[in-house]
């Protein structure tokens, strides 16, 4: 009889964690804001608007303007795996500012960033109200980079595609199982710091 009751019970017990791992969100959509330049995408922009100004003696850049980085991912959870997830992500930056010459403007420089990158995320720490979790994303960004030379009424633009990516050591997500804050810190293209906010279903 004892023998009985306890397969009864294990058999219950397993439908239960069945029906639990079910229930957890296998899908989430996020969207963040992140701060810190790209040197890789800013430093080739800049080579490729630098020419209309060449002519142009002690020129100063100056009155920088940044948008920033606005970042929206999408992540799967693999039911095989599920501490490790796998997605995309799409980033948008601008970056502007002035060019002087003898405290006089006499142009604008405007460069568009938009990248696109396969991304996979693991979880060290994997709670119903807390996660702790590294992610990596590599792919492509496209650089439209364009001038304007006030001075001589021309102006010149540029267009790229170079290899892009992100790496972020550490992230920390907080809230109720379906809707989180989140923050990480690492290095690329989404930020040097980022945060923002997750739907998870």
């Amino acid at each position: 009889m004892i023998k009985k009751i306890s397969v009864v019970v294990a058999a219950l017990m397993a439908v239960v964690c069945v029906q639990a791992q079910d229930e957890n969100p296998h899908h989430e959509i996020g969207i963040s804001y992140g701060l810190g330049v790209s040197l890789i995408g800013d430093g080739i922009s800049n080579g490729l608007s630098n020419g209309i100004f060449d002519s142009l003696s002690d020129c100063k850049w100056t009155n920088e303007k940044q948008f920033g980085t606005l970042g929206v991912e999408y992540f799967y959870r693999l039911p095989d795996a599920p501490r490790t997830a796998v997605g995309g992500i799409f980033t948008l930056a601008r970056y502007g500012e002035d060019v002087e010459n003898g405290g006089v403007k006499v142009g604008e420089r405007r460069r568009t960033y938009m990248s696109l990158m396969p991304s996979i995320k693991y979880y060290y720490v994997d709670g119903k109200n807390f996660s702790l979790y590294s992610k990596v994303a590599a792919g492509l960004m496209y650089v439209h980079a364009k001038s304007d030379n006030l001075k001589d009424h021309s102006s010149d633009s540029a267009n790229s595609v170079i290899f892009m990516g992100q790496a972020s050591l550490v992230g920390l997500e907080a809230g109720s199982q379906n809707l989180r804050c989140f923050m990480e810190l690492g290095v690329g293209e989404q930020g040097i710091v980022l945060a923002g906010l997750k739907y998870k279903f």
